[in-house]
């Protein structure tokens, strides 16, 4: 479960920041439901200037939830709708209700290594003259080539996990799929710019690189073990 999140309008980057931590702990421990959920990151976005100049800073951030398993779907899905406590608190955290901005998704890891500070996420769209098995087909069919000419290993990518969306997702965050990219800082994502391009440039047939979105995050709030470094 990821879900994209944009600041109240009267809370600065800084009190958002703050605000966004509290709100982890109001109104799920309340909920038995909130047990579905193995672990908790959340992720700050940066000004990607002089760092990633694709990316952008138009999200203030990602939480990146990870479900014990696709069973523990439908208990989310309606603890979002459902806990008031929460929802009261959504309306003073964020700009829109979380239900407005989330993606259910089934996450694999790609690329196995430790969770580390830094996470590049991309929220992609595909072509749409392409299916989502036909693009998900070519994704997987090309990978290891595109990894080894953009060099990312080499470069220091330390993690890398697919989410594909899995579900209907909320209107406007029609994502096909959202790789999580973690390094181990962000000067390591500036050194690994021309990797990620290549890398992002080499996908031009199957994904929609105009309405896909590319942020430079920072993980601020951790609850819950380190995720596995292997599948």
């Amino acid at each position: 479960m990821i879900y994209l999140a944009n600041r109240h309008p009267r809370l600065t980057r800084a009190e958002f920041a703050e605000r966004w931590r509290r709100h982890a702990t109001i109104g799920g421990s309340l909920d038995p439901r909130i047990r579905e959920v193995a672990a908790l990151r959340y992720c700050l976005t940066n000004d990607p200037a002089g760092i990633l100049p694709s990316a952008t800073n138009e999200h203030d951030g990602v939480a990146l939830l990870a479900l014990r398993s696709l069973l523990s779907t439908p208990a989310m899905a309606s603890l979002l709708v459902e806990n008031e406590v929460a929802y009261a608190d959504e309306l003073r955290t964020f700009e829109r209700p979380v239900e407005d901005f989330t993606l259910f998704t089934a996450s694999e890891l790609l690329v196995a290594g430790d969770e580390t500070p830094v996470v590049v996420i991309d929220l992609v769209r595909r072509r749409p003259e392409l299916a989502p098995n036909t693009y998900f087909r070519t994704d997987d069919e090309a990978r290891e080539t595109n990894l080894a000419e953009s060099g990312l290993l080499e470069l220091g990518l330390r993690r890398w996990v697919r989410n594909a969306l899995v579900g209907t997702p909320a209107r406007g965050f029609a994502y096909d799929a959202v790789h999580e990219l973690w390094f181990d800082s962000l000067a390591a994502v500036a050194d690994a710019r021309t990797g990620l391009e290549t890398y992002f440039g080499r996908l031009a047939s199957t994904t929609d690189r105009r309405n896909s979105t590319l942020l430079v995050t920072t993980v601020i709030e951790q609850i819950g073990p380190d995720l596995p470094a292997s599948s």
